[in-house]
């Protein structure tokens, strides 16, 4: 099983949260203030101390604002060695100028910084390093490069579980789920990460799960083959059988537009030889 390596770098001590350097002053200025109790419970100069507290609340309230329109002005730059396995394992990305290119690492910082991971599957939930993170914004990214929505709302919690996982909803074992009334995603990144770089053995649950919030999103509007034919065509480019796909996601029955959804980017010259039409089609999709 292939693990992604962990990179730690000098981008940890950029400004992501624009919003907590904002804050500082103003909690300084509020204990300022509040520090003439300790002398004087009764000194009135203690109710100037409401005007930082009220700059705080609001900074508090409208922090995912001004942290995305820092983040918009001052784009940060992403690890060489994060974008080497980016490279290394999306052709979508392989693919694009260095124009867009810098216009994809730029919605991925967006993008990682507007929305709440999370691990679980440990003893207790633990955060997300960096470096994973943007290993799967890469999906979402690819999928709405072309759209307006490319935070691709209202989905703003990725969950990831350390395997398979069983859920209120599916008390069996599964390694996808997606919850648009929530804006969850979740899935197990063992099962992921190796999909990644071994797309050829591994069926990648990272990407069916975004394919299946994306076209909860936005609506379907491909006319497909009949889903034997469907299946037939994933079968032949990839290997991957109905069954096969089945025991990966832990559902009997995989929804096949996600799957020719995920077929398109973890496969796609091979869908383009077997069936231009339908590799056409899910490209006006996305456009």
């Amino acid at each position: 099983m292939t693990t992604i390596v962990l990179i730690y770098s000098q981008e940890r001590m950029k400004i992501y949260k624009f919003s907590n350097v904002l804050s500082l002053p103003f909690a300084l200025v509020f204990l300022f203030f509040m520090s003439f109790l300790i002398n004087d419970t009764h000194d009135m100069r203690v109710a100037w101390a409401t005007l930082p507290l009220v700059c705080l609340v609001l900074i508090y309230l409208f922090q995912p604002q001004i942290d995305y329109w820092w983040l918009t002005k001052h784009p940060l730059e992403i690890d060489k060695e994060v974008l080497i396995l980016i490279s290394r394992c999306n052709s979508f990305y392989r693919n694009l100028s260095e124009i867009e290119k810098e216009e994809f690492n730029k919605r991925m910082v967006l993008y990682v910084n507007g929305r709440e991971f999370s691990a679980k599957g440990m003893e207790k939930d633990t955060g997300v390093p960096y470096d994973i993170q943007y290993m799967i914004a890469q999906v979402p990214i690819s999928m709405t490069f072309n759209k307006k929505n490319f935070l691709l709302n209202p989905y703003e919690r990725i969950i990831l579980y350390k395997h398979a996982f069983p859920s209120p909803q599916y008390r069996f074992l599964h390694t996808v789920e997606t919850h648009q009334e929530d804006g969850v995603i979740l899935f197990s990144m063992e099962h992921a990460e190796a999909a990644f770089f071994i797309n050829d053995q591994y069926y990648n649950v990272a990407w069916h799960a975004f394919a299946e919030a994306f076209i909860q999103t936005n609506k379907w509007s491909i006319t497909l083959p009949d889903e034997e034919t469907c299946w037939e065509t994933i079968t032949m480019i990839s290997n991957f059988s109905k069954n096969k796909i089945s025991n990966t996601i832990g559902f009997a029955e995989p929804d096949i537009k996600t799957v020719l959804m995920v077929m398109f980017f973890t496969h796609g010259d091979g869908l383009r030889k077997r069936n231009e039409e339908l590799y056409s089609q899910l490209e006006s999709y996305l456009a």
